[in-house]
């Protein structure tokens, strides 16, 4: 008889496992499908007006950025046109100053000066093989250095 009993407890057990397993599927289903409709038409337009206005503000940045950057890079060739014409200017009062009669002094080497730098000697000694003044070998090894 209590075999009887424990047969019968193990089956009501196991009806009642089934149902409640039948039971959580049957709800999960209910859930998910709740969770599906509650993103509904007028939520799915918010989003996208949202994702259009985002897209507006990003496009009005950009458009404020490349005015700026166009801005500046005008003024970048601007400065750089001034540096070309100092630059010429500069060679020209270089040449002019060199060609003038009884200037004795040499066109500047770097590349003698730092030869004759790296071969021992020092400054004074180097102004005086190149005919240059002895600051701007000094300035020419400390440009180099850095």
């Amino acid at each position: 008889m209590t075999n009887a009993w424990f047969v019968i407890i193990v089956v009501v057990s196991i009806v009642m496992l089934a149902g409640f397993v039948l039971a959580m599927a049957v709800m999960r289903a209910a859930w998910a499908q709740r969770e599906r409709e509650t993103l509904t038409a007028a939520d799915l337009r918010a989003v996208e007006e949202s994702a259009m206005t985002l897209i507006e503000q990003l496009r009005s940045e950009a458009d404020n950025s490349l005015s700026h950057l166009g801005a500046r890079c005008a003024e970048l060739r601007q400065l750089i046109d001034q540096a070309d014409a100092r630059i010429r200017t500069l060679n020209a009062f270089t040449t002019t100053a060199a060609a003038a009669p009884g200037n004795t002094k040499r066109p500047f080497d770097q590349e003698k000066v730092l030869s004759l730098a790296s071969s021992g000697m020092d400054s004074v000694d180097i102004a005086r093989a190149t005919g240059l003044d002895c600051a701007e070998v000094k300035a020419a090894l400390r440009l180099s250095r850095s």
